[in-house]
């Protein structure tokens, strides 16, 4: 079992106080923006098994445990991160009390063997890479890294043109809809709007909103739409109407000037990794 040394250190009021060193610390969160937060329909964290096991195992001047707010990857949930000998392991989806029981076990394991060691089988599919200086648990490259994008690039335009959406979405529906036909047809389902995804609907309704708000002709729109859908057509291969719809209306922005690739890519980004919250 690790052993226990002294550790005086002197406070402010000049008291000698002997601080457990911890060999490792385990960050539990559980109030942050996602994690167990079961009314936004995430599961709920085992903080009570967290808490009992720590105890039950005596591990309080080990590892220490830390429940609490968030720890930020929030596109994953219930979240955990261990720091084990200054190295850090990352969890997600930590939502059972066999999973936390597992992550105790792990934990007791890397005592026992004096070093840091990868997560059992049972934790290995919750593993991930959250810090930047470490590799993928899987060994494969990490292929997202890119420069921190300049701070004007988070708001902007394609803030503002969000925004757009927003106040005029439900503008001309019905006359838009009306010039649809042919290779430019919008999905339908018992002669209603179809819609298989949240982000259908919102790349739908931006494009409307922007015509509404004088940016471009309809008709420019429409037969840019057609032009992408036969090239995807020469493409061969199956493809969405809507991922067509988007690139049609990214590239008719840019065309215009009122958005950059880098922009779009920036924002697309920011939605990927949860940086921004999506809307409903």
């Amino acid at each position: 079992m690790y052993e226990r040394r002294r550790n005086i250190v002197v406070r402010p009021d000049g008291r000698r106080v002997n601080v457990a060193r911890f060999r490792g610390q385990l960050f539990v969160c559980a109030s942050g923006c996602c994690c167990g937060r079961t009314e936004d329909g995430f599961a709920p964290v085992p903080a009570e098994t967290f808490h009992r096991e720590w105890e039950r195992r005596r591990l309080r001047n080990v590892v220490h445990l830390t429940i609490g707010g968030c720890l930020g990857p929030c596109a994953l949930a219930n979240v955990v991160l261990l720091l084990f000998d200054g190295q850090a392991q990352w969890f997600h989806s930590i939502d059972s009390e066999a999973l936390a029981r597992a992550l105790y076990d792990h934990v007791e394991r890397m005592l026992e063997a004096d070093r840091g060691l990868p997560p059992l089988p049972a934790l290995a599919p919750y593993h991930f890479t959250a810090s930047g200086w470490q590799p993928r648990p899987d060994g494969q490259p990490v292929e997202d890294a890119r420069p921190w994008p300049p701070a004007q690039r988070t708001r902007g335009r394609s803030g503002m043109l969000s925004g757009m959406a927003a106040e005029g979405e439900a503008l001309t529906v019905d006359r838009v809809v009306g010039v649809m036909e042919g290779r430019a047809a919008l999905p339908r389902k018992n002669g209603e709007l179809l819609f298989e995804e949240p982000w259908q609907g919102r790349a739908f309704g931006m494009a409307v909103a922007l015509h509404e708000q004088g940016i471009y002709e309809w008709e420019e729109f429409r037969q840019a739409l057609i032009a992408q859908i036969a090239a995807a057509e020469a493409r061969g291969g199956p493809f969405g109407y809507y991922q067509i719809w988007l690139a049609t209306f990214e590239e008719l922005l840019a065309r215009k000037g009122l958005v950059t690739p880098e922009e779009v890519e920036e924002a697309t980004y920011q939605f990927e990794f949860g940086e921004r919250d999506d809307v409903f």
